[in-house]
């Protein structure tokens, strides 16, 4: 009935002015853009997406659409007289002809719409904010096309030709265009999203209203033909960049395939036109050949641009541009697919490998096991070092983060690899790991029964990731695992407001019969299933070398270590859960500093309490793990407190924890309880670890200004830094700031060499260049090439 609407409003003023509307077509398609701009914001962003439920939101568009039907019937009966006829001013483009163009500039059109999508994602962001910026953005650039150019745009196959020609020379603009911080708000992603939509997208604005002048006929008639081939450029357009070009070309070669066909399409008018057709021609191939020679527009865009990364691994597919990058700063090769961090190598981490271990020792013999979401493969690196599981499915849906798998070999222990694309052969019965690609929901509902479902998908705030987080997905869940099965899920408490974080925990329990909490560092992991799983302590007896040392340096050594970590059961949840038809969690605000730091501690207290005694085993030393366990959250969470004060001393913080005292208090406690514990060994090092730094570099700040300080307390607590992180470039630049400011050259070149090594472009970075500001030689951070050294 939409469809329908704009043709007949324009037979209706065409029939009630006695004349053809002409240019005014323009104005009335760009007035309908106007309008889809408004529902984009307002069902996107705006106080209908923030405060309607999905369900009332789809059945308000309904009757909308029957309104418009209602508005566009009385159009069509509305008076007896023919519409006026059409003539064009200039030679007039033949029916099949106009038709195709218009196909064909709609299949451009939203092809490079698409590639903007993309990169207005790695630009802006992925969640609900960002999306819904690009979409109002795309349909204002084309607005501006239809109400700016369209009216001036001549008539005739050379006004066509001068939009072919302006849109060959838009395509460039994603190129070029660059983003040097994150929006904080809805009109900021706006405005941004308007600044790479517009002079992409506007031309084709314009395509429809100029052709429409081109061809002979009556004008209702016309423009319901035209919108028709819109119609099927717009899915021919889509289906061609995200199925075929971009996963074989990447973004910039689709942009330059788009350009090659648009060189085409101009030759075609060459008898029309001759001269304008052979011009545009030229510009558009001139374009498609500045698109192909260009680098990966993606990779401009400031997650990938960030000098702190070295890009080993760059590959896109229709679902993500998929890149693999050692963070110098950081000390860790990390996985990105567009702009989200999925996993990587470093410290933080190590819940991954928990999240395939928990479930499988208390299921009492797992056989099959599914792993959705692939990531560096570090959770099926875990599975399979069990011995007893003979059949590891892999649920992922990009294939190229399943390619990406052998950047990560260190830990996922080479389990995927077979390589592609073997993996991938749905017959493929004889390995032990086998990857299905394709969505993880529908996958896992549609390959039989499994023992264990253990999971990490993206964030349940993201559009890409929520369904993986509602009662109808665990549903799925239920009904995919075999009886006595276990689900192990992750839920961020870092992420997630707590009202938010209370109700997807909630959903993810509320299927199950029974369900556990465990806490993994600073992550949540829920176990769930139909029924308590049985004790059984024998499942730690002769254990493969390396899977008994993998367990006792995660601290699952023993099943009293596995029980000491679960959790209480959380707060009681009254604002009821997350649905597929309501996925509300995806419309909070943004937030960001100490406001997103406090999250953490406030949503890590929420899960404390006293565990259900599901297992029937109690002993003095599962008490005694338990407390210490119970004094090192605590311990955690007093220094997310410090953390929120550190950013922002004047957040309300919990006065209880947010206190050093206490946390060097319960660190001690976990010590003697746990003794030599490598959770708390490494938390114990990552506090000394900031306040060495941050002293550190506060007293050579206080040297640099010329104040008097004792040169071993600066250079100190700087070294320290580095022996507890040396993979770190940023530490290994202020020590070799210090040694410099005091004099000490030799040691001042080793140090920055040391932090060169780890990071070659580290002078470009904030640590870079706050090291050169407190006294570095920027000479000593030049890249070795630089320096003339091989």
């Amino acid at each position: 009935p939409q469809g329908a609407v704009l043709p007949l409003l324009v037979r209706a003023l065409e029939r009630a002015s006695g004349r053809a509307l002409g240019r005014g077509i323009g104005a009335l398609y760009g007035l309908n853009l106007v309008g889809a701009v408004a529902g984009a914001w307002w069902g996107g962003h705006g106080p209908f997406a923030l405060s309607v439920p999905l369900a009332v939101g789809t059945g308000g568009a309904a009757l909308a659409a029957l309104l418009l039907a209602g508005i566009a019937s009385r159009a069509w009966r509305a008076g007896a007289a023919e519409s006026p006829r059409a003539t064009p001013a200039d030679a007039p483009l033949t029916p099949r002809r106009a038709a195709l163009l218009v196909g064909f500039a709609t299949a451009w059109m939203l092809g490079l719409e698409t590639v903007v999508v993309r990169l207005g994602v790695l630009h802006l962001g992925g969640m609900q904010l960002g999306l819904s910026a690009l979409l109002a953005a795309a349909l204002t650039a084309l607005t501006l096309g239809a109400v700016v150019l369209g009216p001036w745009t001549p008539t005739g196959p050379r006004g066509v030709l001068a939009l072919l020609a302006l849109a060959a020379a838009g395509s460039l603009w994603p190129f070029a265009f660059r983003v040097s911080e994150r929006p904080e708000s809805w009109a900021q992603a706006y405005a941004l999203a308007v600044l790479l939509a517009g002079p992409a997208l506007a031309p084709f604005g314009a395509v429809v209203p100029a052709v429409h002048r081109s061809v002979a006929g009556e004008g209702a008639r016309r423009l319901g033909g035209l919108l028709l081939h819109e119609s099927w450029g717009a899915l021919l357009g889509a289906v061609l960049t995200v199925q075929v070009l971009v996963p074989r070309l990447g973004l910039g070669g689709a942009l330059a395939a788009w350009c090659v066909l648009g060189a085409l399409a101009a030759a075609s008018l060459a008898r029309t036109a001759p001269r304008p057709a052979a011009l545009a021609a030229v510009v558009a191939a001139l374009c498609a050949a500045v698109a192909a020679a260009r680098p990966e527009p993606a990779l401009s865009a400031a997650p990938l641009a960030n000098p702190a990364l070295a890009i080993r691994s760059f590959e896109e597919d229709e679902h993500f541009a998929v890149t693999v990058v050692d963070d110098g700063l950081l000390g860790e090769r990390t996985l990105l697919t567009d702009e989200f961090r999925a996993a990587g190598t470093g410290r933080d981490y190590a819940y991954m490998r928990a999240l395939g271990h928990l479930p499988l020792l208390l299921h009492p013999a797992p056989r099959r096991v599914a792993v959705l979401a692939l990531g560096t493969g570090t959770t099926v690196g875990a599975v399979s070092l069990h011995p007893g599981v003979e059949r590891v499915d892999v649920l992922e849906i990009s294939r190229a983060v399943v390619a990406a798998a052998p950047w990560f070999e260190d830990v996922n222990r080479g389990a995927l690899a077979e390589g592609l694309p073997g993996l991938l052969d749905e017959g493929d019965g004889a390995d032990r790991v086998v990857v299905r690609l394709g969505d993880g929901r529908r996958t896992l509902a549609e390959h039989g029964l499994h023992d264990v479902v253990t999971m990490e998908p993206l964030l349940p705030s993201s559009p890409f990731g929520v369904h993986l987080y509602t009662r109808e997905f665990y549903a799925v869940v239920d009904r995919a695992l075999a009886p006595g099965g276990l689900v192990c899920q992750w839920i961020p408490p870092h992420a997630l407001r707590p009202e938010v974080f209370d109700v997807v925990l909630h959903t993810a329990r509320a299927r199950f019969a029974w369900s556990g909490v465990w806490v993994f560092g600073t992550q949540v992991l829920v176990v769930a299933g139909d029924a308590p799983p049985a004790a059984h302590p024998e499942a730690w007896e002769a254990l493969p070398d390396e899977l008994a040392a993998e367990l006792a340096a995660l601290g699952l050594g023993s099943l009293e270590e596995v029980l000491a970590r679960e959790v209480g059961t959380g707060r009681s949840v009254d604002s009821g859960s997350l649905s597929d038809t309501d996925p509300w969690i995806l419309r909070g605000p943004r937030r960001g500093g100490a406001e997103r730091l406090a999250d953490l501690p406030r949503n890590l207290r929420s899960v404390e309490g006293v565990p259900l005694p599901w297992h029937g085993v109690e002993s003095p030393a599962l008490e005694r793990a338990r407390a210490g366990r119970a004094a090192l959250r605590a311990a955690r969470r007093a220094h997310a407190w410090l953390e929120v004060a550190a950013v922002d001393p004047g957040f309300p913080v919990d006065a209880g924890e947010a206190d050093r005292r206490y946390l060097e208090e319960r660190l001690g406690r976990a010590a003697d309880l746990l003794g030599d514990d490598a959770e708390l060994r490494e938390l114990a090092e990552h506090v000394e670890f900031l306040d060495r730094l941050r002293r550190g570099v506060g007293l050579l700040g206080a040297l640099a200004r010329g104040e008097p300080v004792e040169p071993r307390a600066v250079v100190d607590p700087l070294t320290r830094a580095a022996e507890l992180r040396p993979e770190r470039g940023d530490v290994h630049a202020y020590d070799a700031a210090a040694f410099a400011l005091l004099g000490f050259d030799e040691a001042a070149r080793k140090a920055a060499a040391v932090a060169v090594e780890r990071c070659p472009r580290i002078a470009a970075t904030p640590a870079g260049r706050r090291a050169i500001a407190l006294g570095l030689p920027a000479a000593y951070l030049a890249p070795p090439a630089a320096r003339g050294e091989p």
